[in-house]
């Protein structure tokens, strides 16, 4: 039994402070906050010393099997990457406890997933979409990922207008994937400024009634807001980006995607970071990060449901670390920072459909927990100050004990 006292607990989903709290952890859940607890004689003790404990932050748009560095091939299986050591590594270093994956080898994300709840590997708790469905000659497949033999063949549905979407569907849900990814994009940045195929409507609309049918929800890639409408008419749970670098129409939000977003409790995905390191690498091509600002700042000034989520597995995005990074840039367009914790915790949580399992610092929740020796309501940027992370009851990490 571990026991946590002495912490100014922010809890995730309140945005009041307990002052004084305890945490009383037994083996991977919390058992009881509050302040006054009786501490068991057998417990061992931290004391916190009035810093601050949140709830492990989550990325909902990772690839676990991507890199961050150029030089490295773009997208890989588990055995190449010794199981995603080093992303695993860096997303717990940076008190990211859980990721969705929006696209990764299968069978190799679901076996990760697997060792991961049966605790034989250190890793975020993973949800993922498995495979994304794509056309054939299409985006990322063909453009960003180069056609790479074995990442069409393991990370990639890709169709034409003979595929039975259906099976492919179903074939999806029975290898046991969370979520079902399609591609809406047209968008060549590797020869920019051509075209390249995309999905109809016909096929999305196809795609996302059998996963719905399966229950399960469906994520779509988009680039820019004309492709966010789309989405939203075909009827997607989540909607991964908003303006996109590179794309020269639909940079504006309009009120019309702005009430379908609301009325259908759509999240959406900016992807902010990514956009940030990726914008200019194009000769010629206006900026788009302006743009992608104001579209932000609308949805947040909306009410709209934002999720914290990076496109880590990049190039230039780094694990872990971009989450702090796309709390800052949300905040830098209206967000509280209370507003951003809880977004990058308890609403990522709900996003991933697990606000069951973990997001908060509450009784009956994992015991995945960040030490910040800093104020982070008085300024986001202290959220990378960490001290300690608890993962399933146990320190991962330890820059608290050894000060």
């Amino acid at each position: 039994m571990l026991v946590l006292c002495n912490a100014k607990v922010i809890n995730g989903e309140s945005d009041k402070i307990m002052e004084n709290a305890t945490i009383i952890i037994e083996k991977d859940h919390i058992i009881s906050v509050g302040q006054h607890l009786n501490i068991p004689e057998e417990a061992q003790v931290i004391d916190l010393k009035n810093n601050f404990l949140l709830p492990g932050f989550s990325d909902v748009h990772t690839h676990f099997g991507g890199t961050a560095d150029i030089n490295r091939p773009p997208h890989t299986g588990r055995f190449v990457s010794y199981n995603y050591a080093e992303h695993r590594e860096k997303a717990l270093y940076w008190g990211v406890t859980a990721i969705r994956s929006a696209g990764d080898f299968m069978p190799d994300i679901i076996e990760i997933k697997e060792m991961e709840k049966r605790g034989e590997l250190s890793s975020p708790h993973i949800v993922t979409a498995g495979r994304m469905i794509q056309v054939k000659a299409g985006h990322p497949g063909y453009t960003v990922l180069f056609a790479e033999e074995n990442i069409l063949k393991n990370e990639l549905v890709l169709a034409d207008e003979h595929t039975d979407l259906c099976d492919e569907v179903r074939k999806l849900v029975a290898a046991g994937v969370d979520w079902i990814k399609v591609i809406i994009s047209d968008l060549d940045v590797i020869h920019y400024p051509n075209k390249v195929p995309r999905l109809t409507r016909q096929q999305i609309s196809q795609i996302i009634t059998t996963a719905h049918e399966l229950n399960r929800p469906v994520m779509a890639h988009i680039d820019h807001i004309e492709d966010m409408k789309e989405a939203l008419i075909c009827g997607v749970d989540s909607i991964e980006h908003t303006i996109n670098y590179a794309v020269t129409t639909g940079k504006v939000m309009t009120e019309d995607v702005l009430h379908m977003l609301k009325e259908q409790n759509v999240w959406v995905v900016p992807t902010m970071v990514s956009t940030k390191y990726h914008d200019g690498n194009i000769e010629g091509v206006e900026p788009v990060f302006p743009d992608l600002c104001k579209a932000v700042r609308s949805m947040i000034d909306a009410g709209v449901n934002i999720g914290v989520g990076c496109d880590s597995g990049t190039p230039f995005v780094p694990y872990g670390l971009c989450v702090h990074e796309e709390m800052e840039l949300l905040c830098d367009v209206g967000m509280s920072p209370m507003e951003a914790i809880i977004s990058a915790t308890s609403g990522n949580a709900k996003l991933m459909r697990c606000e069951k399992e973990f997001g908060t610092v509450a009784a009956g929740k994992r015991a995945d927990l960040v030490v910040i020796g800093s104020d982070p309501i008085s300024d986001i940027r202290n959220t990378r100050d960490i001290r300690m992370v608890i993962h399933n009851g146990r320190v991962v990490r330890d820059d608290f004990l050894s000060i």
